[in-house]
Order: structure tokens, then sequence, then C-alpha cells
């Protein structure tokens, strides 16, 4: 019997290709990154080998550093990116006061004292007179009347006495107010008047029959009217004493008006002119009293007139500079405007050449471009809702405008120099 060749054995080779151990034995193979079941060449038990805990570490380690990396970015571009832009429209708001000022006469013995200016005191005599209606009435009566046109198409003339009977065909009865005779083939206008006043009998043209007549004259003799009767009431007029008032009212204005055409340039110097009458000197004469039956009345009137003429650009200049005094230090005066300052004549002296004027005036102040109206600590972390609500709570705010940047962020950064706050002018 021949004799078996027993395998000899050899040692394992080990050859690395892409990552894999391998050796000449097929039953033996190695990957550094899974597990394996290696065989004891001595042994020839199986035993699993398990996955480097190094590997998972770094990987963490890994991700941890790209979250923190991104989450730093943010915070980085949070900060060195977001601002916000409040931009404010201010609220004008007015402001007032006044001045009073002695003006001297120029041929005044008396030498103005401060805050005098020198001008011109006199006084003239005026007289005026104008007719004005009564407007006090009260009703006495009310009437319909009109006009009908009788027409004769019988062979006879036909006489009508006043008061003749006219009817409508709606059964109004109307009346002639005089006797007249109708020619034979003619026509006569005559005047009628309703038989009973309601505004209903204001009818429009129309035919009338002559009830009076024999009914067989009645298609033949006949009355027409061509316009529209009216309704009327009759009233009287009489003087009221607000007629009286308003007259001398109209005309005391119609003395000042007559005083400023009279003077003509005497007071080409000066650009300010007050014309006040003397209440003391005024006559009046009225041609009625209250309660007389009239449709109008005249009234006369003469009066003395003051005459004060100063230099109003002077005074104006006074008014700016006190209001500009006055404007709080956090706001500043935009408006002013010297034809709107208002004079009125407090007291007169023309004998002593002295008068006393008060000028009132206004105008309109804003804050200032760089005042502190917002306190930027109190709106960090707002959101745009609760920023709108804070901004309109500012009476000295008009209106404003919130710019975030980017565009997508919806609330206030929370670093205030983050924060920029313009007033627009």
């Amino acid at each position: 019997m021949p004799l078996k060749k027993r395998p000899l054995k050899t040692k394992a080779k080990k050859t690395t290709k892409k990552g894999v151990v391998k050796t000449e034995d097929p039953d033996l193979y190695l990957n550094p990154w899974q597990g394996l079941k290696k065989k004891d060449v001595n042994s020839h038990k199986i035993v699993s080998a398990s996955k480097p805990k190094s590997v998972n570490l770094y990987r963490k380690i890994a991700l941890s550093f790209v979250f923190l990396t991104i989450i730093l970015l943010a915070i980085i571009f949070y900060f060195s990116f977001v601002h916000l832009t409040i931009v404010l429209i201010p609220s004008q708001e007015r402001i007032s006061n006044n001045l009073i000022i002695d003006i001297y006469n120029k041929d005044s013995e008396d030498m103005p004292q401060s805050k005098a200016l020198v001008g011109a005191v006199e006084n003239i005599t005026i007289a005026e007179e104008k007719v004005y209606s009564a407007n006090g009435s009260e009703i006495i009566g009310e009437e319909v009347v009109g006009k009908v046109t009788i027409i004769n198409n019988y062979t006879k003339n036909q006489p009508l006495v006043a008061t003749t009977r006219l009817l409508s065909p709606d059964n109004k009865l109307f009346r002639t107010k005089k006797t007249i005779n109708v020619p034979v083939g003619g026509s006569v206008e005559v005047e009628v008047y309703a038989d009973e006043t309601k505004p209903e009998m204001a009818i429009g043209p129309t035919k009338f029959i002559i009830p009076g007549l024999w009914a067989g004259l009645q298609d033949k003799i006949y009355a027409q009217s061509q316009i529209q009767f009216s309704y009327a009431k009759q009233t009287k007029k009489y003087i009221e004493q607000s007629d009286i008032d308003m007259a001398v009212k109209d005309l005391k204005n119609r003395l000042l008006e007559k005083a400023a055409k009279e003077i003509g340039d005497s007071y080409k110097g000066y650009d300010k002119v007050i014309y006040n009458i003397d209440e003391n000197t005024v006559n009046l004469d009225v041609d009625g009293k209250v309660g007389e039956e009239k449709d109008e009345f005249k009234i006369k009137i003469n009066a003395s007139v003051t005459i004060v003429a100063f230099s109003g650009e002077k005074i104006s200049n006074m008014a700016q500079e006190k209001l500009i005094s006055i404007v709080p230090s956090d706001k500043e005066l935009i408006d002013f405007n010297p034809d709107e300052v208002v004079y009125n004549l407090n007291n007169v002296n023309v004998n002593q050449g002295i008068a006393t004027v008060s000028a009132g005036f206004e105008g309109q102040m804003i804050i200032q471009e760089n005042a502190e109206i917002i306190d930027r600590n109190k709106i960090v972390g707002l959101t745009r809702e609760q920023l709108e609500d804070y901004l309109g709570s500012f009476r000295e705010i008009d209106g404003f405008e919130i710019k975030f940047s980017p565009s997508f962020v919806d609330k206030v950064p929370n670093l205030v120099d983050r924060i920029k706050v313009e007033i627009k002018k």
C-alpha cells in the first residue's frame, strides 16, 4: 500500500492590500475597522477582535469642535453685523408768549425808557353814516294771489263784479279783486285771490269756470291762468335792538377804515399802525327807535380815532429773541412768522404822547438733532412690537421708522452701541 504524504505546516504569510490583512490561510482575514475572527494557529481556537476605542473618541471630539465653531461664528456674526437704526420724525410743538412795549410820540418831551420805541401817538375825528334794514318782522296775514284772463266767446258783453267766483277743476275757489266788463269776442286780465288761504291753493296754470253764470254760458265765458299762483305771508317790519347794535358795530369799523384812508401816507416811516376808537367820544344819531315799524333806518356816528404808529420789525425781533430764550435746552425754534404778531392797544394818553402796546406771538419748536430723547438701555432686547409701543409714548415724536439689519432680524440688539437713533429734520 502506497504511503500518503502528510501536508507540511507552513507559517502564515501576511500581505496587506487596501486596508485588509490577508494570510495564505483561507480561514484567516483581518480588517482594522471591523470585528474579526482569528484562528489561533497553535490552539486552533477562534477568538473575537473588538473595534478600536480611540477612533470613536476622535470622531466625537471632531464633531464637537465643528459644532462649537458654528456657534462661535453665529455669535461673532450677530455682534458684528446685526444693528438697529431708528429714525425719529419730531412733532412740531407750539410755543407762545407776549411783550408789552411803550410807544412814545416822536414829539414827546419824555425820553423813552428801555424796551420802548419812538413812534407816533395822535388822534383825529371821523364821521360816518349809513342806512340799514330793519330785521324785526310780524306776520299780520296770509294770501294766495295770481292773475287770470277772462275770455268771452258769447255774443254779448259780460260784466263781472269784484269777488266773482272762479272754480278750478279740482274745486278750489278763487275770487276776482275788482269789477270788470269783458267785451264780445275779447278778454280781460284780472287779479284774483284764494277764497281760503292755504299754501296748497298756489296752483299752476289751469282753466276756471264761473259758477255764477248760467250753465249754458260757462263753456263760452271762462277764465284761464298762464302762471302759477303764489302763496305769501303779509308781514310788517320793525326795528330791533340787535339791528341798532349791529349797525353801530359796522359803522365803527367803517370809521377805522376811513381813518386809514384819510391819513394816507402820513406814517410812511412806520410799518405798523394801530387805529382805535375812543369810546368816550362816540356820538350816535339813530333815525328810529326799538319797536318802531320801519323797513329801514339811518344812523350817523362821529368819534375820535387814536392812531399809534411804530416799527413792527423791531418788535418782531424782540419777540423772536424772547421765544428763543424760553425754548427748552433740548429743543430748538424752527418757525416764527413776524407777520402773525398780534398787536393790541392797552393804554393811550394823547396829551402826554405815550401809548402801551401788547404784542402776542407764537412759533414752532422741535427736539434738537442731538437730543437724547430715547434711552437706548431701555430698549435692548425688545421685539419690534414692544419697540413701537415704547416710541409711540413720546409726544415729542410725530412718527418713526425702524430699520433692522439684516432685514430678517426682528429684535433689538443687546448692545447699545449697535443701536443708532437719528432725528429727521
